[in-house]
């Protein structure tokens, strides 16, 4: 997974044990950089995992134990956290304005675009394949 970003979904199915499959294989991918590395993840995509894990699925993880998963990312040399500045949301309003995507994931983009970045592993073909230069990796 070595300098590929990996999505938010990837990052909740693999502490969301309720999704099966999914969870298998994105706790794997997971487990990978834990132990080699070379993960990217934008700050953003920190964001989205901790509102997701705590409220939206079926399972929620407390806000302790969020945040402790959470710490474990930014204090990890395994991986590269990666954010945003004013020129990326110009950016992200631009890829939102030729291509179409949502707001959001545009703004992922542009990140990755940034930090050099063309690879994301996500479940999230639909917006991200339309934005040339991204190569997305679907695990499922």
């Amino acid at each position: 997974m070595a300098d590929k970003l990996i999505d938010t979904n990837i990052l909740v199915y693999a502490y969301d044990t309720t999704e099966g499959e999914k969870h298998k294989v994105s706790r794997e991918i997971l487990r990978r950089v834990w132990i080699e590395g070379g993960g990217i993840v934008c700050l953003q995509n920190l964001m989205e995992f901790f509102v997701v894990i705590t409220r939206r699925v079926e399972n929620p993880v407390d806000v302790t134990t969020a945040r402790a998963i959470l710490y474990d990312f930014s204090s990890s040399d395994r991986w590269k956290i990666i954010d945003r500045d004013t020129d990326t949301l110009f950016k992200a309003i631009d890829i939102v304005a030729q291509y179409g995507v949502h707001f959001w994931d545009a703004v992922i983009a542009a990140t990755m675009s940034e930090n050099g970045i063309a690879e994301i592993v996500t479940e999230n073909k639909k917006d991200f394949d339309k934005i040339p230069g991204l190569e997305v990796l679907c695990p499922f």
